[in-house]
């Protein structure tokens, strides 16, 4: 019977969606249809000079770009909600078909605040897109399951001035969130073949020249993000690249029968997961056509699927779905039940064969022999030396160290090293289309990413029922079903990871460090190499009458928790360097929560749903439960002592407390608003019983705090 049923939850859990990433707690953005601009006179004429000039400057029509200088920002204000916001707005744009003066594309940036949630965003004329069939196509994506940038139909009004355009969103951070993804790199094709003569191209061809840029630049705070961002432009490098993208198969041929532009190299974007090493594909610029004759519009669909798409399909454009839309999504949508596969189900494998391109191997072997027959003395670093022939500009990551080397193009040789800082080196491999004339040569820097050993990755199999982690690695613990078992897991090395995924029932997690320390053991980042922030990560899991055990980890959390969901029955974690327990896009329900002698935060809820039953939290350097990023909580029956707060909500966070006992702290209850993509937030509570305090409850003008009784 208990075989039946666990089958049931499974493939209830496998077809409830297509999703290739869950997508349960997805935020629908609700950018409205007319977006207002006011730009004071200086600033207008400034936008329209530049307007007039791009479009004259050179041919008047597609075979000239436009030139960066007229690319330049100009100060704006976004009129909506009764308020002004202050922004920046450019022409966007490679070639002259976003130019229509006194109308073009553009590119916008939100200065300190946020417009619906969104910090960055593009708007561009409807021909550049193929109009509405960018909106459908988005949308068909996003309705597969495939991360997508919101995209709809909206008049843009400019200074009075209006007109048709695109919106759509930028590949940021708070995109990644709300697709349910923890900011990460997104790569993308160097565009600087755009920029070449023949000439040149004659001399990149020779060479390995197949080089990516970081797109969200933003990502590169500290060494550790470009350690990540260096491993994934050196993994796109791979001869069989196409077999670490999820889904890259079903990817491809939908675009090949429908939106071959977006194939194309300088339209390729990928989302890169550190932890499975694997990247998904990120739509961008389909130029997607719908011809008669490429697809069966005989294909059936459930009624609710198609009627849900032509609601959203005409919330986004204010246009009715044609009968070829339609036709293209039943095929497509069909297509998709038998050729896509869920993410969790995505791991480069141990048997990844890492051949590389051969232009690719061979840099690589100079530069280890350069390194190898030279004293690290003759390697200078920030310098730019001064050649009189061509050079070819290589950036890499050695030995955890930032280096450029340059070649000369006409014996194929090394002239010299350069040790870079992380602030140049992350500029180089986030910038396209900039370069050194070395000799009239446009010397553009060619990216390899890391030169590094990788972190091993070990899969713990077998139905073994303890696990030493002893090895500086990324440990992968996954199974479909596990049910009526104790497992323990020993750490005896400080820097290693427990990465677990799969579906448990009546399953006892024992996590337990050999040691202890009070030390910040972090280089400069809270993620490792893997963007793993956990000792212990719960990813893609189901929990049924499951119990945690935590002692003495010292990672930026204890235990984390992702893109879960389901039923714990006991979570017990005593003595964390930093956060105790931390819970991001999840949907859970924890009936008894203990958590003692946290540094940082006891308790860390993000993105999702939670139910708790009993929390006792004591000893929290921070707060005893901190609730943001949209979270919504109802705890039951709580106690909280001996930390800076006791409850912390914040960013459109909604945290209801029937009972609470708060004693020994500096502040009881907080609501506030933190991060400009979000609001305030709200904390309602029941019964309440707050002692020895120096501040009872304390919010800002965008929040709330609600308290009934005390007692």
């Amino acid at each position: 019977m208990k075989i039946i049923r666990w089958f049931l939850i499974l493939n209830i859990y496998l077809i409830s969606s297509l999703a290739i990433i869950n997508s349960a707690f997805s935020k629908n953005l609700k950018i409205p249809s007319e977006i207002q601009f006011k730009l004071n006179n200086s600033q207008y004429n400034k936008y329209m000079r530049r307007s007039m000039k791009a479009y004259t400057d050179g041919e008047l029509y597609g075979e000239k770009n436009i030139k960066k200088k007229y690319k330049r920002w100009v100060k704006a204000k976004i009129l909506f909600d009764e308020k002004k916001i202050n922004a920046k707005i450019r022409i966007l744009g490679d070639w002259k078909d976003h130019l229509r003066p006194p109308e073009t594309s553009l590119k916008v940036k939100i200065i300190d605040d946020s417009y619906y949630g969104i910090t960055r965003f593009n708007l561009f004329l409807p021909e550049t897109r193929k109009g509405e069939h960018e909106v459908f196509w988005t949308l068909m994506l996003k309705k597969l399951g495939f991360p997508v940038l919101h995209t709809r139909m909206v008049n843009v009004n400019l200074n009075g001035n209006v007109y048709k355009a695109i919106f759509q969103e930028d590949a940021t951070k708070e995109f990644l969130e709300r697709n349910n993804l923890t900011e990460t790199v997104i790569l993308k094709k160097n565009d600087f073949d755009f920029y070449l003569n023949y000439n040149e191209k004659q001399i990149y061809d020779n060479v390995f020249s197949s080089s990516f840029v970081i797109d969200n630049n933003n990502f590169l705070k500290n060494n550790t993000a470009s350690f990540i961002a260096s491993e994934a432009i050196a993994l796109k490098s791979n001869f069989n690249f196409k077999n670490q993208v999820a889904n890259e198969d079903f990817f491809r041929a939908i675009h090949q029968k429908y939106a071959l532009h977006g194939l194309g190299d300088m339209n390729r974007k990928y989302i890169y997961l550190p932890y499975k090493k694997v990247f998904l594909p990120l739509y961008y610029d389909g130029n997607v056509q719908f011809l008669p004759g490429k697809t069966d519009c005989k294909n059936k669909i459930k009624n609710k699927i198609i009627l849900d798409f032509k609601k959203n399909y005409k919330d986004l454009t204010n246009k009715n779905l044609s009968k070829m839309q339609e036709c293209v999504f039943k095929d497509i949508y069909n297509f998709s039940l038998s050729n896509t596969e869920k993410l969790e189900n995505f791991f480069l494998g141990a048997d990844f064969n890492k051949k590389k391109i051969k232009k690719y191997s061979k840099i690589k072997t100079k530069i280890a022999n350069y390194f190898k027959n030279n004293n690290e003395s003759v390697v200078k670093k920030n310098t730019i030396p001064k050649f009189s022939e061509k050079m070819i500009i290589y950036t890499f990551i050695y030995n955890d160290k930032f280096f450029n080397c340059y070649l000369d193009v006409k014996n194929k040789n090394l002239k010299s090293c350069n040790e870079l800082d992380g602030e140049k080196y992350n500029k180089l491999i986030s910038e396209s289309g900039r370069y050194h004339l070395i000799d009239s040569f446009k010397s553009f820097p060619i990216n390899l990413g890391t030169l590094n050993k990788e972190i091993p990755i070990i899969k713990l199999a077998g139905n073994a029922k303890e696990f030493n982690i002893d090895k500086n690695a990324t440990y992968h613990y996954v199974k479909v079903n596990k049910s009526n078992q104790d497992l323990k897991f020993i750490f005896k090395n400080s820097k290693a990871k427990l990465f677990i995924q799969g579906n448990f029932e009546n399953v006892n997690f024992d996590f337990k460090r050999d040691f202890y320390t009070t030390e910040n053991e972090n280089e400069n980042a809270r993620y490792d190499k893997n963007l793993l922030t956990g000792c212990v990560n719960f990813f893609n899991t189901n929990f049924e009458k499951v119990s945690i055990k935590s002692l003495n980890m010292g990672c930026e959390d204890s235990i984390n928790i992702k893109n879960s969901q389901g039923v714990i029955e006991k979570v017990e974690i005593n003595n964390s360097l930093y956060d105790g327990l931390d819970i991001d896009f999840s949907k859970l329900k924890i009936k008894k929560i203990f958590i003692n002698n946290a540094k940082n935060d006891c308790l860390d809820f993000s993105f999702g749903e939670y139910n708790i039953d009993l929390a006792s939290l004591n000893y929290c350097g921070d707060k005893g439960a901190s609730i943001g990023e949209g979270s919504k909580l109802y705890l039951k029956d709580g106690s909280i002592s001996n930390s800076n707060i006791g409850i912390a909500s914040k960013d459109d966070a909604s945290t209801k407390v029937n009972k609470v006992k708060i004693e020994e702290v500096n502040t009881c209850l907080a609501a506030y608003n933190k991060k400009r993509e979000f609001k305030g937030s709200t904390i309602n509570v029941d019964n309440f019983n707050c002692s020895e305090f120096k501040i009872k409850q304390k919010s800002d003008n965008q929040s709330k705090i609600s308290i009934l009784n005390d007692y």
